[in-house]
């Protein structure tokens, strides 16, 4: 869901190399325009905007040095990738002077363009967040990140505060989708270097040949593709803090280096004999048990008490469920503005069944259970049928009795009638299909087969 909303742009003037590079794209998620030359990117640019521009050099009409300059007077915001050839190399350091964001050599492997993509989007991300800190549109108070009311919450908040206060390494461990990355943005927010970014990568995303040399930096030439020298996300992060999602997943031999530089706090670059001082904060976060991963010897015990000095657990969704109600008008403000539909509301029904599920997937699962409802729902009123298929059909026996708002249907009702408008809204691409109703594709062709839909 949060890929889909995410707009990229790939400028090639070779058909095959452009086509399959959006379908890379687009299997990851992402929604993808194309354009076969300078020219026909700057058309696009006028029309819309984009998060990421992933752009060749010598295009005609136009050059991806047009397409470039045309994004840093237009749209400030845009990131823009460089492709370069051999033949390109002088232009691609005077695109990373005009503030390219990224550049990568070809030929180049698909899962590192999806890394620099990514790695982008978190990039504008922050330049977003940035933006709203200094101008102080954020807004809804200092603990804004973090929503309920329960004395769970209100415990976790105070937590937070405590270790915000304290300039040292921090672990935050929690259940898949409990909202590890908001408690660091929230310990960051608090800190008294919440002035200066908080930069996050995720670990187990990261190809390891790759990890290296974005969390230290590469100096030029220190391995094939390397044009320039390139800061890591330590010099990105100085003054601020570094968020290592998924650090339970990083390698034993990037563990030793990651405390070497916990302890002296000083870097070096892959390819370079020099070091350089940095000062940033480190958080890790991870939803795997690091003790056991000590025991196994998959984890470095020292790395391990050197992250963990300051330590925060945060609890799944059940264990405070009197906080659903809060979080699911909270994410439906969110889709009423993502949608323009200032109508949406939920029937009381509705809310007593939100409330009687038990998440497995925690907060994470609840966002995205009501962004697909509010997405395909055709009344401002959002009620227990629409939320058919997001549960299991024993939640629906096991609440039938005492939730039901009208005459009753069988679920298979619901859920066929739930799949055609799907089907029709997003012009039968069964890709978006199965996106916007949270299941797989093979759930779905099975559904539809079950349900007699052409």
């Amino acid at each position: 869901m949060l890929n889909e909303k995410t707009k990229i742009m790939v400028v090639d003037d070779h058909d095959g190399m452009r086509r399959s590079l959006a379908i890379l794209l687009r299997k990851d998620g992402f929604h993808v325009a194309e354009a076969e030359n300078g020219e026909a990117a700057i058309s696009h640019l006028r029309r819309s905007d984009f998060d990421v521009v992933i752009t060749d050099l010598k295009m005609s009409p136009g050059t991806g040095m047009d397409v470039l300059l045309y994004i840093k007077e237009k749209h400030p915001l845009t990131e823009v990738i460089i492709m370069t050839g051999y033949g390109t190399i002088n232009s691609a350091v005077l695109a990373m002077r005009m503030k390219a964001y990224d550049y990568i050599a070809k030929p180049f492997k698909h899962e590192e363009l999806i890394h620099r993509v990514r790695k982008a989007v978190n990039h504008l991300q922050t330049r977003k967040e940035m933006a709203e800190l200094h101008s102080g549109e954020q807004g809804n108070g200092k603990h804004s990140y973090i929503k309920g009311t329960s004395r769970t919450i209100k415990d976790l908040i105070s937590l937070c505060e405590k270790i915000a206060q304290v300039d040292l390494p921090a672990l935050i461990t929690g259940e898949t989708g409990t909202g590890k990355n908001l408690v660091a943005k929230t310990i960051h927010g608090l800190s008294s270097r919440s002035g200066k970014p908080l930069i996050s990568i995720n670990c187990a995303a990261v190809p390891e040949y790759l990890l290296e040399s974005e969390l230290f930096g590469h100096a030029k030439g220190a391995f094939t593709g390397a044009l320039l020298d390139r800061k890591g996300l330590f010099e990105e992060a100085e003054g601020g803090s570094l968020l290592l999602d998924e650090i339970g997943s990083m390698p034993v031999t990037m563990q030793a280096k990651l405390l070497d530089v916990l302890q002296e706090r000083m870097i070096r670059q892959v390819g370079s004999n020099k070091t350089k001082k940095v000062d940033v904060r480190i958080m890790a976060a991870t939803n795997s048990d690091l003790e056991r991963a000590v025991r196994e010897g998959n984890f470095r015990e020292d790395l391990y008490y050197r992250i963990k000095v300051t330590h925060i657990h945060i609890p799944s969704l059940r264990e405070h469920p009197e906080d659903i109600p809060v979080l699911a008008r909270h994410f439906l403000d969110l889709c009423r503005q993502e949608f323009s539909r200032p109508d949406l509301t939920f029937s009381p029904g509705a809310i007593d069944l939100l409330s009687s599920y038990d998440y497995p997937g925690n907060i994470r699962e609840l966002s995205n259970i009501i962004s697909s409802v509010a997405a395909i729902s055709s009344d401002a009123t959002i009620t227990t049928q629409d939320l058919a298929l997001s549960f299991t059909n024993k939640l629906f026996e096991m609440s039938a009795g005492s939730i039901q708002e009208s005459p009753p249907e069988t679920l298979d009702e619901w859920e066929k009638d739930l799949i055609i408008k799907s089907i029709r809204k997003n012009d039968q691409n069964l890709s978006k299909v199965s996106a916007e109703l949270g299941i797989g594709r093979t759930t779905l062709w099975r559904k539809m087969k079950k349900y007699n839909i052409e």
